[in-house]
């Protein structure tokens, strides 16, 4: 008996798109897995869109062990990293982009946690307890690489980890936008390790909201994040885990703009 469709389901064309992708991590040996894949994917964007819990999920989804089970191993061994690199790659071919980018945005939202999380800091700047959500986007606003840290940890200080993973997988970006709080080493250390140029942008001295050009881009990201209930707060006890959440919310974005 098939049940009622949730609006996060995947559809036809997105289930073709993403199933070759999570196969991949598949063995042959042993039984063949008793609950369907595509229903397991199902459960896990309605996690992140509705934010329940792990052990609230629907009945009518395979039980939510099992969805657990493929949230960590697919985490431990990277797979939806690389879900995410190919599906992003794939959706910039179709916006008539080159498959790697030559351009980003690196900034960072500090967001609460719960009681839960492993660990935490404070951010004396936006007076938050919890965590920073660092990320490095494109010019079409999807995230390259995501990393999840202590709030009180300095944005400059952090980029440059970021960075060695970010050229480790595109190697060919050309330029870097950011904010004031990336001035000092970070500009040197693009230059002379990766050929890449920092452009601060300029800050605004005069009141009210204010579009700043290329970082309005990044921004709009954090924006999306809050769509899904999930990443409203970090409920995570694992940084790993947070930035897992992130990837598996904008694949979900990611694919509904497949044509």
């Amino acid at each position: 008996m098939e049940r009622d469709s949730y609006s996060t389901d995947l559809t036809d064309k997105q289930w073709e798109t993403i199933s070759p992708r999570l196969r991949i991590s598949s063995s042959k040996a042993g039984r063949p897995p008793k609950y369907d894949l595509r229903e397991i994917m199902n459960a896990l964007f309605y996690l992140v869109h509705t934010g329940c819990q792990w052990r609230e999920l629907p009945h009518d989804f395979p039980p939510w062990s099992t969805i657990y089970y493929y949230f960590r191993k697919y985490q431990k061994n990277g797979i939806w990293h690389l879900i995410h690199i190919s599906t992003h790659q794939d959706l910039r071919e179709q916006s008539g982009k080159t498959p790697e980018p030559s351009a980003a945005m690196i900034d960072s939202q500090s967001v609460k946690t719960s009681q839960m999380a492993e660990t935490r800091g404070f951010d004396g700047n936006k007076k938050i307890k919890g965590r920073k959500r660092h990320i490095v986007v494109d010019t079409l606003g999807f995230p390259l690489v995501v990393k999840v840290h202590d709030a009180n940890l300095s944005d400059g200080k952090q980029a440059i980890a970021i960075m060695e993973t970010l050229f480790f997988w595109f190697g060919a970006i050309k330029i870097i936008w950011a904010d004031a709080a990336y001035r000092g080493e970070l500009a040197s250390y693009l230059w002379y390790t990766f050929l890449c140029k920092l452009e601060i942008a300029p800050t605004l001295k005069t009141k009210g909201f204010q579009v700043v050009p290329k970082r309005w881009i990044v921004e709009r990201t954090f924006g999306w994040f809050q769509w899904d209930r999930r990443l409203m707060i970090d409920y995570e006890r694992q940084s790993c885990s947070a930035e897992t959440m992130l990837y598996i919310a904008s694949i979900g974005k990611m694919l509904r703009r497949y044509k």
